[in-house]
């Protein structure tokens, strides 16, 4: 917003939010004695903050806590109201998320019910309000007890496999899936005030939504509609005033007569010579800041604001020669998508905090990513959320709240999955960044490939009827409400399309590749199992020392411990990873190298397939891994740990993802090597390759100049086995280059063949600290993913994360290396880790002094 903009939109005379945030209180149904409470928050906060409970994320604290999600609770608060208030025309109570059975009185009458934890509830209450002193009071029924009392009435157990509760009854509860367990995240079953609440104060009218259309795009121009929805309290005449932070258009003075209830208006707007919104990589996310206020002859009477981008974006998802392609084009252009699927931030969602929310869109952007998958376990997100997702151009693509299980279809449970759909397609259709609507995660999977029938003992009937109703919601339902409220943007009733245990479903839309983890094939599966767009795959790793620390006792630090194997939720996770690290890289001297090389082999994995994936575009044309990030401390397929701290996944991706990508894969004893460039432009550029000795001696070299097409993937050179000197594969590597008038446009470091620990050379790595944000490594050989850690002097708690790391240097090669956001670390606690010092501690040597000291010492 432009200063006057802003300030105008600030004015409201007439209209008052008041945030009831001040003065809860709360305690177990029964009990007399009322604790603290925070608003917005859970009881499981609420008990840890007042003593009662110990860290839920503490160790083995999961085990002895499970008596919370039993309980009925209730909260209260007590909140002034003035007369004038009162003299308003209307004063409704806004809850925007109660979680998630809930009754809700003021001043002891009954105001509202809720059962349904995605959904806003707003409730006149002018007539219940009295001068002074006020009074609510909100009672919380067990979510897990009324879950079961449902399931007892309807007499069906659905195959809600994930769901670690005794009766599996979440499937009638409409609340976040994880929350009642997953094979990443505990079974915290929380009850509370999730979202904030306010009284809305309102006279005259108010404005209940602003969305637009952009009716033509053009270089030139752009058009737009605008529909502003607007409840009058009575007859009357007033101004839309419509204005932008952008030049480019001008400000829209529109009459509109005032009446009671709910009535659109529509604006047109233009804006000349637009700029478009692009995806990360591909240029600026351009956002149009627009305000509307409401205004007459006394002034303003309410105002919104709200940023759009310009931007066209079609999901192509159609039978081809090939199976069914599955892609998106963004500003008519076919754009290749890079990320992950994001799970929600913390098991307790008022922990999630706006500079979390931050941080993690710096992240992704800083991967190169271009999307992200809000993936259908979790809740739909915030507002700063999909804001956040436009400014920094981050593709959404958002699942429906539905995953891995069958669903009941009655009338009444079909209403309020209707409510919530359109609350959440009406709040989140203006984005940018809102690039799909998928129904579900993985239930058609399921329906046809995980033997439902048998595991749970349904008849051909039950479990024909179970499908039939299955098709009611995500085939009918959900399809009709975004037809209806946002019918531009593309819908598919359920991720995957194809099922990765059957290859002649690869060619068939979106793909869940998981043989290479649940099958524990190798990684060069990857390479050969490709989807038209993978939107899932991954391989679990453990988070680093320094992060296991911070949630177990020294005890615990060991495979298999208790508290390790409540934060281990996948039943053969431990032996998986085991026995992938054993193969590659030798038995691990101690558990510290054992969470490193576990994250160095997750890199490794999924690198194989990152490149797979972007060197065959245009027949695959997205790659999200599974997972982002955590929910809490845990052994899981993130990238990023619960705490922020960046794995070697999180590098790797940013490496992987780059606009220009140089790669190879071993072929006949030769190399493959292919180039792939998501620029806009044509690039000629010169290809080096060199095999390079783990002393750094060149055995062989090839360079050539080569060009590489505008969004393009294509091979650059076919090196025959026959044309490479004889040696051992395992003790030497292939480097590639592609440069530009001296400048590289990318690099990477190709492994012919696996390399145990301990027959990688010592590296003798040299540290040199310039100063408390940067550090210069150097290796005299070849040093295998150096990992650089040190502890923030700045934010205490907050890791420090690096601009690279978990890094190959060759022999006699330097890197400095830099933390990420301006951060600065203790040089005190530098440490520096290769792979060959898992086999036997070999410490790189730190030097303290900086240039400086350097400088001064060579003078005396």
């Amino acid at each position: 917003m432009t200063g006057s903009a802003a300030a105008a939109a600030a004015h409201i005379a007439l209209r008052r939010r008041i945030p009831l945030a001040d003065g809860w209180v709360f305690r177990r149904a029964g009990d007399t004695a009322w604790m603290p409470a925070s608003v917005p928050g859970s009881n499981f906060s609420d008990l840890l903050r007042n003593g009662v409970i110990e860290d839920p994320f503490a160790g083995d604290a999961e085990l002895r806590l499970q008596w919370i999600e039993n309980e009925d609770w209730e909260y209260s608060c007590a909140f002034e109201v003035s007369g004038e208030d009162l003299a308003a025309d209307s004063v409704a109570l806004v809850f925007e998320g109660l979680d998630t059975y809930c009754s809700v009185a003021l001043n002891g009458v009954p105001l509202l019910r809720a059962e349904n934890m995605f959904c806003v509830h707003r409730a006149e209450c002018r007539a219940l309000l009295r001068p002074g002193r006020n009074e609510l009071t909100l009672r919380f029924k067990s979510p897990v007890a009324l879950g079961a009392e449902r399931r007892a009435r309807e007499g069906v157990l659905y195959p809600a496999e994930n769901d670690k509760t005794a009766d599996h009854a979440s499937v009638y509860v409409r609340k976040a899936p994880y929350h009642f367990g997953w094979d990443w995240g505990p079974k915290y079953v929380t009850s509370g005030v999730w979202r904030p609440v306010w009284l809305d104060i309102v006279r005259k009218a108010r404005i209940a939504e602003l969305r637009h259309e952009i009716v033509s795009l053009s270089p030139e121009r752009a058009e737009l509609a605008f529909t502003v929805e607007i409840e009058g309290q009575a007859d009357g005449q007033a101004w839309l005033e419509l204005t932008c932070d952008r030049p480019g258009t001008l400000p829209v003075r529109h009459p509109v007569a005032l009446e009671p209830g709910m009535r659109p208006h529509r604006i047109a707007a233009t804006i000349d010579d637009p700029r478009l919104w692009w995806p990360n990589g591909l240029g600026e996310a351009c956002l149009y800041g627009f305000a509307v206020r409401l205004v007459d002859k006394d002034g303003p009477i309410d105002a919104m604001e709200q940023r759009i981008g310009l931007r066209t974006v079609e999901v192509v998802n159609h039978p081809d020669a090939h199976g069914e392609c599955f892609y998106l084009k963004v500003n008519g252009r076919p754009v290749f998508m890079k990320g992950a699927n994001y799970i929600p931030q913390d098991s307790f969602q008022e922990a999630v905090t706006p500079e979390r929310h931050r941080q993690l869109f710096r992240d992704t952007a800083d991967a190169n990513m271009n999307m992200l998958r809000v993936w259908g376990g979790g809740v739909y997100e915030s507002d700063l959320f999909y804001d956040l997702a436009d400014e920094h151009g981050i593709l959404i693509w958002q699942d429906f709240m539905f995953s891995c299980t069958l669903y009941p279809s009655d009338d009444a449970f079909l209403q309020r999955v209707e409510e919530e759909a359109m609350q959440a397609v009406r709040r989140l259709r203006h984005h940018a960044c809102l690039a799909l609507w998928c129904g579900n995660n993985e239930i058609s999977l399921g329906v046809a490939h995980w033997e439902w029938p048998e595991k749970f003992g349904y008849s051909a009937e039950q479990f024909a009827a179970m499908v039939a109703g299955n098709a009611r919601l995500f085939d009918a339902l959900l399809p009709d409400v975004v037809a209806r409220l946002d019918p531009d943007r593309f819908y598919f009733p359920s991720s995957p399309i194809g099922h990765w245990n059957d290859p002649g479903d690869d060619m068939r839309g979106d793909g869940h590749y998981w043989g290479v983890w649940h099958g524990e094939l190798p990684f060069a599966t990857y390479g050969e199992r490709l989807s038209r767009f993978m939107s899932e795959y991954g391989f679990q790793s453990y988070p680093l020392l320094d992060s296991v620390k911070r949630f177990t006792a020294p005890e615990d630090r060991a495979i298999g411990s208790q508290a390790l194997s409540v934060h281990q939720k996948h039943g053969r996770g431990d032996a998986i990873i085991g026995r992938f690290v054993r193969e590659a890289f030798g038995e691990p001297g101690s558990f510290e190298h054992f969470c490193y090389l576990s994250q160095v082999l997750q890199a490794d994995g999924l690198r194989v397939a990152f490149e797979a994936h972007r060197r065959n575009m245009p027949m695959c044309m997205g790659s999200l891994y599974w997972q982002l990030n955590d929910c809490w401390p845990a052994v899981s397929w993130s990238g990023i740990d619960y705490y922020g701290q960046w794995k070697a996944l999180h590098y790797q991706a940013a490496r992987s993802f780059a606009p220009v990508l140089v790669c190879a894969e071993v072929h006949d004893g030769g190399f493959r090597i292919h180039g792939v460039s998501d620029l806009m432009e044509d690039l000629a550029v010169q290809l080096v390759a060199e095999l390079v000795d783990f002393d750094g001696a060149v055995l062989w070299r090839e360079a050539r100049e080569v060009r590489l097409g505008a969004n393009e993937a294509r091979e650059l050179l076919l090196v025959p086995a026959t044309d490479l000197p004889a040696l051992d594969r395992a003790s030497a590597v292939l480097t590639l280059r592609l440069t530009r008038q001296g400048e590289t446009l990318a690099s990477n470091i190709v492994h012919p063949a696996a390399v145990h620990a301990s027959a990688l050379p010592e590296p003798g790595i040299e540290v040199e600290i310039l100063d408390a944000g940067a550090v210069r490594v150097r290796a005299r050989r070849f040093a295998r993913a150096v990992h650089i850690a040190a502890a923030p002097i700045d934010t205490p708690g907050s890791p420090i994360n690096f601009d690279d790391n978990f890094f190959d240097l060759l022999a006699g090669e330097s890197r400095v290396v830099r933390a990420r956001d301006g951060r600065r670390f203790d040089s005190a606690t530098l440490r520096v880790t290769s792979v060959r010092d898992t086999h036997a501690a070999m410490p790189a040597r730190i030097a303290l002094e900086g240039p400086a000291q350097r400088a001064a010492a060579a003078e005396g």
